[in-house]
């Protein structure tokens, strides 16, 4: 009788283990060829910014092809993150100070389970950026994002200028964005 137990946990060990790369966004390497571009290597820097049709907190399909020919920073994020929490609001004034000039700056919400939270994140926060709701297929897409916040910054050729992983205070984010200019 005490075997069935010890059974039982070992069975429930293997389950566990086998869904691990499932839940973790895992996808066969045939599965990935179908869904876009392969990931960049080297993060991507010098390479053509990957198309994008994602949805806006609204519902509306936003195409990348909408900022074609402008300077463009796309920030990968979620609400629950504690650095990106604290790198919007830099983004916010520099985004503001920019805007006319023809910058454009799209954040890309990986909020899963939390998107019900981001109306109030981005009221709280003053966001006036577009923000989408980002998918697997798309932080593929951009290199395989698997840290955030990451930050790339496309000129206006649609060519990637730089990319960076993790914080970025305002005044190198807006330093980065003048070089876009």
């Amino acid at each position: 009788m005490k075997k069935l137990p010890l059974f039982l946990a070992g069975i429930l060990a293997l389950a566990f283990i086998a869904a691990l790369p499932w839940y973790r966004g895992w996808q066969p390497a045939s599965q990935n060829a179908r869904e876009g571009p392969a990931p960049m290597a080297g993060g991507g820097a010098g390479r053509m910014a990957p198309p994008f049709s994602l949805r806006d907190i609204s519902g509306n399909s936003i195409s990348s092809t909408r900022f074609a020919g402008k300077p463009i920073v796309i920030n990968f994020f979620a609400t629950w993150c504690p650095p990106c929490r604290q790198e919007i609001p830099g983004f916010v004034e520099v985004y503001n100070k920019y805007r006319g000039n023809g910058f454009e700056l799209v954040g890309i919400s990986l909020d899963m389970d939390t998107k019900g939270n981001l109306p109030a994140f981005l009221t709280q926060n003053r966001v006036e950026y577009r923000i989408l709701m980002g998918d697997m297929a798309t932080a593929r897409a951009y290199g395989g994002v698997s840290t955030i916040p990451t930050t790339f910054f496309v000129g206006k050729d649609g060519i990637i200028k730089n990319v960076h992983i993790g914080y970025l205070d305002k005044d190198t984010f807006e330093r980065e964005v003048r070089k876009l200019l």
